[in-house]
């Protein structure tokens, strides 16, 4: 009886500590997962928040890309628009440049005539125009009836 009564005793303590040992466990566990929830409410609201600062930048970057896009186009006309008026430059350039030469011909003409009235004695000076219609475009891409003068005789300054 007494060392059923001891065995009993130390059933009873051990049993005892391994109750406390589960509760502590228990204890424990319950700590965890409390822990693991936090965490995932932590990431979850990190997840949530960089989710909405990469909407946000997603939204800048369209927008960015937007703009890149008109100013190209703006750009690309803006290039065409500049290839154009320099083709007008250049003809306008050619143009000049016939001028001028028809205008130095004219000089020499004048001169050459010039002497040949005082080298035939005669005092005054004859000046004729000739005039041609043709139609010349404009820069708006309408038809104009111009007139050309060609005067003969007279002396037209080169700067012209």
């Amino acid at each position: 009886v007494t060392s059923s009564s001891q065995d009993i005793q130390t059933s009873s303590h051990q049993l005892t500590e391994l109750r406390r040992e589960m509760q502590n466990l228990e204890i424990e566990l319950q700590a965890q997962l409390s822990t693991k929830s936090s965490l995932e409410n932590s990431l979850a609201e990190t997840e949530s928040r960089y989710s909405c600062l990469l909407q946000q930048i997603q939204a800048q970057i369209n927008c960015i890309e937007e703009e890149l896009a008109s100013i190209r186009c703006e750009i690309e006309g803006q290039s065409q628009e500049y290839k154009m008026l320099l083709g007008i430059k250049m003809r306008l350039e050619q143009e000049i440049q016939q001028y001028r030469a028809l205008l130095q011909e004219g000089q020499q003409d004048l001169v050459a005539s010039q002497g040949a009235f005082q080298g035939g004695g005669k005092s005054s000076q004859s000046y004729s125009a000739s005039y041609s219609h043709s139609q010349c475009g404009d820069m708006s891409g309408k038809s104009t009836l111009c007139k050309h003068i060609i005067f003969s005789g007279l002396h037209l300054p080169q700067h012209l």
